[in-house]
């Protein structure tokens, strides 16, 4: 399993690739990860941590 930190680095890495195509990669990359519950998990932290990312104003 994923760290927090992990998670956040992960998140952040996606967005800066794939921009406004991310949600396709998450959907894609959890197709591929279906029947392995600990990397569905990662990829749900994932997900949500792109869209507080997504969110948060600049300061």
């Amino acid at each position: 399993m994923m760290t927090d930190r992990d998670v956040m680095v992960k998140a952040g890495e996606i967005l800066a690739e794939h921009g406004a195509l991310t949600s396709d990669y998450i959907i894609q990359q959890l197709g591929d990860v279906l029947g392995d519950r600990v990397a569905v998990e990662d990829w749900r932290r994932v997900a949500a941590a792109v869209d507080v990312i997504s969110e948060a104003r600049p300061q």
